[in-house]
């Protein structure tokens, strides 16, 4: 299957807020790990089958699910587990995926250590169509509103966390991969209110000096240099990812570019294109604590131009931390394709532990 092969918009009507409440005997993956009901998304996220968290049996409690209030664009789970400590987790999907994005790399493991767990889709919801991945490009899924419905997901879950259990969460953290580690970082910047601390790992950069309609089209025209023994991990990622990635965000962020991908110069473009950059850039303010994750074999968005801008941005904070993984990708199931890759989930749940503490 080639997930990227093409890209469209599936029209629909209005979106509407809609919340559903069910209990449920496992809100974790314990029982469908041997009934093969298993998201394909979180299989999309998670590392191979021995990394995944060692769960006991079935994880009860209380599910909500639907679109998330007040918009009602992005669809949203939150996990209210039978046995909890006092503490809320707060994540946005991984790159296009949907709201079970992180059932097998954050949730299973959140869960097990007593932790209510919300994760929404941004509002993107992809659709598979044979070998085909339709990424809707409208005005509603771009990601200038990504941050704002993320703020809601927080106030959102905090207000229900507390409802149900008859008092407020002691310790709300916030956990993301790839377009949602990015996320993670926006919401410590900008609303540091809602949240204490967070773990992010392959957090993408948006900034006017580093971001992906730079890297891309440079990736592209001249490749990157790698040990012989990663060239296949390279072909896969310039394959599978690069042109994709930027032809989502190219759509998304400058819609009136009609020529190659590789020939896309952003220092020849409208000012209206730095503009919205601008408005979705990092600021590395942090008031809260904040954990990185990187594989120094990440070849959708290198430590060069993303992991270690981030963290000489947010130095003045003091705040931040950067974990920087020989041997890690962008993407833990790459580890099926490529034996010596090694996965960062182990590395984040670590780091996620000792935040908490």
């Amino acid at each position: 299957m080639n997930p990227f092969r093409a890209l469209g918009l599936r029209a629909g009507g209005p979106p509407q807020p809609k919340v559903e409440r069910h209990e449920f005997s496992d809100l974790s993956t314990y029982s469908a790990r041997s009934s093969g009901g298993l998201p394909l998304d979180a299989l999309m996220v998670a590392p191979p089958r021995e990394f995944w968290t060692p769960l006991p049996g079935p994880l009860p409690g209380t599910l909500l699910s639907g679109r998330l209030p007040p918009e009602g664009c992005a669809r949203f789970l939150l996990r209210l587990p039978k046995h909890w400590h006092g503490g809320l987790v707060l994540s946005a999907s991984p790159g296009f995926t949907d709201e079970h994005g992180y059932d097998l790399y954050w949730s299973d493991f959140l869960l097990d250590e007593g932790y209510a767990f919300a994760c929404m889709d941004k509002g993107v919801h992809a659709t598979l169509d044979g070998d085909t991945f339709f990424v809707p490009m409208d005005g509603s899924t771009s990601i200038r509103h990504w941050l704002r419905r993320f703020q809601e997901l927080a106030a959102f879950a905090a207000e229900e966390t507390a409802k149900h259990y008859g008092r407020a969460p002691e310790r709300i953290l916030a956990v993301g991969v790839s377009n949602g580690g990015y996320l993670v970082r926006r919401l410590i910047e900008e609303s540091p209110d809602l949240v204490h601390g967070g773990v992010d790992v392959s957090g993408v950069l948006w900034s006017r000096e580093r971001n992906l309609l730079l890297s891309l089209p440079r990736m592209l025209r001249d490749g990157l240099k790698v040990e012989p023994a990663w060239e296949q991990a390279l072909a896969v990622y310039r394959g599978l990812y690069w042109t994709s990635s930027l032809a989502v965000f190219i759509a998304d962020l400058d819609s009136d570019y009609a020529g190659p991908l590789e020939d896309y110069d952003l220092s020849k473009r409208p000012a209206s294109v730095l503009s919205a950059i601008a408005e979705i850039s990092n600021t590395g303010r942090l008031s809260r604590p904040l954990v990185s994750l990187s594989g120094a074999k990440d070849f959708l968005i290198t430590p060069e131009g993303h992991a270690l801008p981030y963290r000489d941005l947010a130095a003045p904070s003091g705040k931040h931390r950067l974990i920087l993984i020989d041997d890690a990708t962008h993407v833990d199931a790459d580890r099926a394709l490529i034996p010596q890759a090694q996965p960062l989930m182990p590395h984040a749940h670590r780091a996620f532990l000792s935040l908490a503490r």
